[in-house]
């Protein structure tokens, strides 16, 4: 969401589910914790609405298969399975993270979430009131 319009959804938030009981501990936290101008987390850190990077866990779970993989698929493997499967990681992420930290370009992202990523903001910028 659009930074200037965090506080109006919370206040509709609020409106819309203050018949919950007990509830208000827990909007006070948000508010505090999230919400206000001096709030203990600023927006910048948890809202990605402006972020023209991945904002997906996706790199995560590439990684995730990659290891699943090494470790054949078992479900629990053996610690030791473990430990060997981590040089096979670092032999995958150590040129990437290299050549990430000299040159300043990240990895190319593959064609298809390149794809779904225009055809989003396509609709984000048709959406009414979208400050794009």
């Amino acid at each position: 969401m659009p930074p200037q319009e965090i506080s109006k959804l919370w206040v509709m938030i609020i409106d819309e589910y203050q018949d919950i009981e007990n509830i208000e501990d827990f909007y006070d936290y948000v508010t505090n914790t999230w919400i206000d101008d001096d709030a203990l987390f600023d927006y910048i850190l948890w809202n990605y609405y402006d972020f023209k990077s991945s904002t997906t866990n996706n790199h995560l779970e590439g990684c995730h298969h990659r290891l699943n993989n090494d470790l054949n698929n078992v479900v629990h493997p053996h610690f030791y399975l473990f430990i060997l499967a981590i040089p096979n990681d670092y032999a995958y992420n150590s040129p990437i993270s290299s050549r990430h930290l000299a040159t300043g370009i990240l990895p190319p992202r593959k064609k298809l979430f390149l794809l779904l990523y225009k055809q989003l903001m396509w609709i984000d910028e048709r959406q009414p009131g979208s400050s794009h």
